[in-house]
């Protein structure tokens, strides 16, 4: 990020609060920062710890800990660390949805020394829920309006109070530095502290949107191009040139409406459209295999 002036007497306390939760994260090729987020957890970039098994984790008091990275997930750029816990205080969360353009924020690293680092700056651009171009899922768009300097990917970054409003990365925007915010790490978190991954729901189909009759009114869905022989959908009975309506009896019209409704295990009513008339079929969600994406 940009560094700015900040005249607030407050901006050194803020830093000083949060501190105490930051931690450097370094692998033989890389390195980064992470922020405390339960007691023996560090959330980072997956990107600052590629694909090391295990990390050194340089803590406030300048000791250097070995760390073992329990999950990354590429596709939002998050990655969890466990170690053996310490007295380091969970950093404060600032509440879900509440940044807004123009706010003052800063992003708190550690170096591998155990030097802290900040750098300030402001929110540049705030949306909705987003895909990255890996194809994760965000909860919300906090864009910086800048980049991040050597050192900051995984930082916590704060608003003027010292609240974490989420984990920077690089990796996810070629000009600017964005946030993953604090809802996005805490549906990720579980399953790579559970799975080593995220489990993605799979139907085993290529699909595309299109304008179908249905019951003889014209409805939009998405028209089944192609089956994976093995795949759930196809051991259900889903044929090509079926056109999916409605899974669990909510509208899907693109492949991202259809991915956020599969739960890995879960038995899901699909409505479809097969020759103009309604017909339905429950499928069980397989976990997507990493090869494959629809």
């Amino acid at each position: 990020m940009m560094d700015v002036s900040n005249s607030s007497s407050a901006l050194p306390d803020a830093v000083a609060r949060l501190a105490p939760s930051v931690v450097g994260v370094a692998t033989r090729r890389r390195s980064g920062s992470g922020v405390l987020w339960r007691a023996g957890v560090v959330v980072t970039s997956a990107s600052a710890v590629w694909r090391a098994s295990s990390v050194s984790l340089a803590l406030p008091d300048g000791e250097h800990v070995p760390g073992e990275v329990r999950g990354t997930d590429g596709s939002t750029d998050l990655a969890v660390v466990t170690f053996e816990s310490r007295s380091m205080p969970v950093a404060e969360r600032a509440a879900a949805g509440t940044s807004r353009i123009g706010d003052f924020v800063f992003a708190l690293g550690r170096d591998a020394s155990g030097l802290a680092q900040a750098s300030f700056g402001h929110v540049g651009s705030v949306a909705g829920e987003w895909r990255t171009w890996r194809g994760g899922r965000v909860d919300q768009l906090i864009r910086l309006d800048g980049g991040l300097y050597p050192g900051l990917t995984g930082a916590p970054v704060a608003d003027g109070a010292g609240k974490v409003i989420g984990i920077a990365s690089d990796a996810l925007s070629r000009h600017h530095g964005v946030v993953l915010p604090v809802a996005t790490i805490d549906r990720v978190l579980d399953q790579l502290l559970s799975h080593g991954r995220m489990r993605h729901g799979y139907l085993g189909i290529a699909a595309q949107p299109v304008r179908a009759t249905f019951d003889g009114s014209a409805v939009d869905g998405l028209l089944v191009s192609s089956l994976a022989d093995d795949g759930p959908a196809a051991r259900a009975g889903i044929l090509v040139s079926d056109v999916i309506v409605k899974v669990d009896g909510e509208a899907v019209t693109s492949l991202a409406a259809l991915r956020d409704r599969m739960t890995v295990g879960a038995q899901v009513r699909v409505l479809l459209s097969r020759g103009g008339a309604a017909h339905e079929i429950t499928v069980e969600v397989g976990e997507r295999p990493a090869s494959r994406c629809g």
